[in-house]
């Protein structure tokens, strides 16, 4: 597991933020929430698992949705908000 002591900042791709307008409402809330929690605290989140063949790559899971965030330097971005099936297609 990666440690760190705490992110500085949460940034968006422009594409996550047309794919987030997408998901269901509750959904999108969850998956923020998880990943501000693992921006607060990496060693407390529960759902965050690391991706296979991608550096510094990880996902959350809430239901049948998937949020794909990447880490480098001080800033957490998140890259992907998807359905569990396609989320993956396109690489990190």
């Amino acid at each position: 597991m990666v440690s760190w002591v705490f992110l500085v900042r949460i940034e968006w791709k422009k594409s996550a933020v047309k794919e987030a307008a997408k998901a269901p409402i509750a959904t999108l809330l969850g998956l923020v929430e998880a990943v501000s929690r693992y921006a607060e605290n990496p060693d407390a989140a529960v759902d965050v698992k690391a991706l296979k063949g991608y550096a510094n790559s990880f996902r959350v899971r809430k239901g049948d949705w998937r949020l794909v965030f990447t880490i480098a330097d001080d800033a957490l971005t998140i890259v992907r908000i998807a359905p569990r099936g396609s989320v993956y297609r396109r690489g990190v």
